[in-house]
């Protein structure tokens, strides 16, 4: 099965920043010295690749799909056209000197097969440009197959154990319910391998070899349309980098940034595509499909937590200057408004802790329209979550669904139970935070409000390591009880200075990446660190 899903995987890679970014990674696993990388906008000369191995230099074309009679001898990007410029000017004028007196390598790569139409035309092609400095050779789909399984799974942790789990990573992929744990076995074994690795030639495979699982788990989620999953695999991955680079304390680091940097550009393509399947149902006025009222809520605050992250994202990171963006964090926003106006489960959240996403909004429409926009919601909010309380479809503290279907269907007397609220929390905060003191008062005095605790979470950056853990995650920060605060007292409280300077020494900041800190609230249902938006009221 391994075998054919690498088929399916290599066979499905465009030439443009998919196959010849593969191709090199796999040549430096098998000992190759890859020396210069394809470059967009510049003549080549027909040369994509260039390598040297064991006193030999290798030339390659990298072209994507089956070699056939048209794309042989047709136009000039054809496979014959490069071979010919490269015999004609590459290795006279452009290739080294110090390549001149060592056996030359030129290889035709393609993650395609040469058709039985075209076999003679390459195999007498190739007889006549031989010599004894240069041979002229090919690597096909079945070769780079072999290449991933014998160089790639082997300076990695996919033994035969691991293997299964990739199988069943892959395999579940159509359910609905689909859990994440095969996926993050791997990706933690694989960064326990790296942190205990001492050689950097090593480390180095194994981050190739990291990259391609990655790449194969990530492209078959892509196909099979599961974009909200890619989303969760590449969110993952780049928390467990970001934790190994805060470890290692290399931050400065020029290989692991550029490792990085391809993680983060899997984050967006997935985003990308999430975001284009969004749009099909963001202008319907019948918005998204509804299975049933806890299920489609559900959804929504997934869809809101998605969004205000890739949102918050782009508008916090200069990754527009280096990455061809589809969508900027405008377009991110105008999506999220349409899908909102056309489906009312953005309003009513299942769970107490959904105050993540509702945070999350909040501190985005902060960024992209300014105060105005986060009163509107401010206001929206508190009507909705009161309402709902109103009709005893409480926001559960227990993050079970089978609780959730009792207290939507009233099943429950969920009053009795509901006795603290970090959603509560949040919304209090913002109401002081935009000067709402109307809406402030009408919150403190709401009859439901007397006999719980509103909670408001924080947490020291010494605690950082911890929170990426889950094991330790929950343990972390303190909370503050706001319900027999005075109002000056809550300002004072939270826009403290000496907090928000602390806030800077959390990696994600420090190094301008705040997404990791929002990635880390998602994934284990801890509180947003309130600093990131009042940071923006301290100023």
């Amino acid at each position: 099965m391994i075998e054919l899903i690498l088929e399916d995987y290599l066979a499905s890679l465009k030439e443009k920043d998919e196959l010849d970014a593969v191709f090199p990674e796999l040549l430096k696993l098998d000992g190759y010295l890859v020396k210069s990388l394809p470059k967009t906008g510049e003549r080549q000369y027909g040369v994509d690749l260039l390598a040297e191995k064991e006193g030999e230099v290798y030339l390659y074309v990298i072209k994507q799909g089956n070699l056939t009679r048209t794309n042989w001898d047709s136009g000039e990007n054809a496979v014959r056209q490069s071979i010919e410029e490269i015999f004609d000017v590459y290795l006279k004028l452009m290739l080294d000197s110090r390549y001149k007196n060592i056996h030359k390598n030129i290889v035709f790569v393609t993650n395609g097969i040469i058709s039985d139409s075209v076999r003679p035309n390459w195999e007498m092609y190739k007889s006549t440009k031989e010599n004894e400095n240069v041979t002229v050779t090919s690597v096909l789909l079945p070769d780079l197959v072999k290449m991933v399984k014998e160089q790639g799974f082997n300076e990695s942790l996919f033994d035969k154990g691991k293997r299964s789990e990739l199988r069943k990573c892959l395999y579940y992929l159509d359910e609905s319910d689909y859990k994440l744990d095969f996926f993050e076995n791997i990706i933690n074994q694989y960064f326990e391998e790296i942190s205990n690795m001492k050689s950097n030639i090593k480390i180095k495979r194994l981050f190739s070899s990291l990259n391609m699982m990655f790449g194969l788990v990530n492209h078959n989620a892509i196909e099979k349309k599961r974009y909200r999953i890619s989303i969760k695999f590449s969110e993952y991955v780049l928390m467990k980098m970001w934790q190994y680079l805060k470890k290692q304390n290399k931050f400065e680091d020029e290989e692991l940034m550029m490792w990085l940097n391809k993680f983060i550009k899997v984050y967006i393509y997935s985003n990308e595509k999430y975001i284009d399947n969004l749009t099909t149902f963001s202008e319907s006025s019948e918005g998204i499909p509804i299975y049933n009222p806890v299920e489609y809520r559900l959804l929504c605050f997934e869809i809101l937590g998605n969004l205000c992250t890739y949102g918050i994202f782009l508008k916090t990171t200069d990754f527009y200057k280096y990455f061809n963006l589809k969508h900027s964090s405008r377009d991110v926003m105008n999506l999220l408004v349409n899908l909102m106006n056309n489906n009312y489960g953005f309003y009513y959240p299942v769970y107490d802790n959904d105050g993540i996403e509702v945070s999350l909004l909040f501190y985005f429409a902060l960024l992209e329209r300014g105060n105005e926009a986060v009163e509107i919601l401010l206001e929206q909010y508190t009507s909705h979550i009161y309402t709902n309380i109103i009709n005893k479809k409480y926001p559960v503290l227990e993050r079970q669904y089978s609780i959730a279907m009792e207290v939507e269907f009233g099943e429950i007397n969920y009053a009795e139970r509901y006795s603290a609220s970090y959603l509560w929390g949040v919304i209090y905060e913002w109401a002081i935070l935009m000067e709402k003191e109307n809406l402030r008062t009408q919150i403190i005095n709401f009859d439901f409000i007397v006999n719980i605790t509103i909670q408001n979470w924080n947490a020291f950056s010494v605690e950082e390591s911890k929170l990426y853990n889950k094991n330790e995650v929950h343990g972390q920060g303190y909370t503050d009880i706001l319900n027999d605060c005075e109002v000056l007292e809550i300002q004072k409280l939270i826009l403290d200075r000496t907090k928000n300077v602390d806030f800077n020494r959390f990696s994600f900041i420090e190094y301008s990446l705040p997404v990791i800190g929002l990635m880390v609230s998602k994934k284990y249902r801890i509180p947003i660190i309130p600093n990131y938006w009042r940071r923006e009221f301290i100023k």
